[in-house]
């Protein structure tokens, strides 16, 4: 399936579609990895699937002292909605591949992508080029969705994923396929200590995963040592 194409059809209603399935705990998420941000210092963040900006928006407003924000996604539809949303600050938003960023290395002091990497056509290839552009000391922090270990909440979250998201996305956008794939690629992604695996493989240092929300997401954070 082409991942350009799935996401230009469903960017009008992204951000609602969000709102909606996670009754708005999405937020809590994001607010999550914006915390791991310093504050201290003048910073130059790269956002990798940038979206509809929310990440971005959740630094900016979260007080952080960026000097440089950017942001790359396949899609020029999602691009388009960011560049509004963020249209108060100064964001470079280019349309791009995480396996080829078009940044020189050692350039950020962070690297963020929410709910992206799991659609990367070649997942160890944009590690390594996320490791590649982050500066000695820079960190990498990742939201993505993951399977709940406990069983019982795992039958109804996988039921929840088959059956609820693609009817929900089918309601909202008129595109059933696009969210019965979105939620298969949640069910087959490497996620916890399999994930920090490939982060280490890809370069990094320090790799750690923490559950949230009952195990249906994990934040991942690891640094570039040098």
């Amino acid at each position: 399936m082409n991942i350009e194409n799935v996401f230009d059809r469903i960017a009008f209603r992204y951000d609602l579609f969000n709102r909606i399935s996670s009754l708005g705990i999405d937020k809590i998420w994001r607010r999550k990895l914006t915390s791991f941000i310093e504050k201290e210092k003048k910073l130059k963040i790269l956002d990798v699937a940038i979206g509809t900006g929310d990440i971005l928006l959740s630094l900016f407003g979260n007080g952080c002292d960026i000097a440089y924000a950017a942001g790359i996604d396949i899609s020029s539809e999602m691009l388009s909605i960011a560049k509004k949303n963020l249209s108060m600050h100064q964001v470079e938003c280019k349309q791009a591949k995480a396996e080829q960023i078009p940044y020189p290395e050692n350039h950020f002091d962070a690297v963020t992508c929410a709910f992206g990497v799991r659609n990367f056509s070649d997942l160890q290839s944009g590690l390594k080029e996320m490791y590649r552009i982050l500066k000695p000391g820079g960190k990498l922090l990742i939201l993505e969705f993951s399977l709940p270990p406990n069983p019982f909440i795992r039958f109804f979250y996988l039921l929840y994923l088959k059956l609820y998201i693609p009817l929900l996305g089918a309601i909202l956008t008129g595109n059933y396929v696009a969210y019965r794939y979105l939620s298969r690629t949640i069910q087959s992604f490497p996620y916890g200590k399999n994930f920090c695996d490939m982060l280490h493989s890809a370069g990094f240092k320090n790799a750690k995963a923490e559950s949230m929300t009952a195990g249906i997401v994990t934040f991942y954070s690891a640094s570039k040592t040098g």
